[in-house]
C-alpha cells in the first residue's frame, strides 16, 4: 500500500521537476532572444554611423588631396602626391589594425546566457 501511495508522489515531484526544467530553459531562451534583438540593434546603428563616417571621411580626403596638389602644384607636385599616398597607406594599415584587435577581442555573445546556464548547471550539480 505504500508502493501505491508513493507512486502519486513520485509522478507529481517528476512533473513539477520537469515544469521547473521547462520553465528555467524558457527563462533562459527569453534572455538570449532579447540578447540577441539588443546585440542585432547596436549592430545595426554602428553599421550605419560606420558607413556615414566613411563617406565623409572619404570626401574630407579627396578635398584634402586637390588642396595639397594645388598648394604644390607648381614646385613639388609629384613629391607631395607620394607623401599623402604614404600617409594614407599608413593610416589605413593602422585603422584595420585595430578594426583587427577589436574584432578579436570582441566580448562573447550570449554572454549573460551562457553565465546563468552555467548558474543552472551548477545549482543542478548540488
Amino acid at each position: 500500500m505504500s508502493e501505491s501511495s508513493s507512486s502519486p508522489k513520485l509522478m507529481e515531484s517528476v512533473r513539477n521537476l520537469a515544469g521547473s526544467l521547462v520553465a528555467m530553459a524558457q527563462t533562459r531562451l527569453e534572455l538570449a532572444s532579447v540578447e540577441f534583438a539588443e546585440e542585432r540593434t547596436r549592430l545595426m546603428k554602428v553599421g550605419l554611423l560606420a558607413c556615414f563616417g566613411l563617406v565623409f571621411f572619404g570626401i574630407a580626403l579627396v578635398t584634402f588631396t586637390a588642396l595639397i596638389a594645388i598648394l604644390f602644384w607648381d614646385t613639388y607636385r609629384w613629391q607631395a602626391l607620394v607623401g599623402l599616398v604614404i600617409a594614407y597607406l599608413v593610416l589605413s594599415a593602422g585603422c584595420l589594425a585595430f578594426a583587427r584587435h577589436l574584432v578579436r577581442n570582441a566580448p562573447p555573445m550570449f554572454e549573460a546566457t551562457l553565465a546563468e546556464i552555467d548558474k543552472d548547471r551548477e545549482t543542478l550539480r548540488r
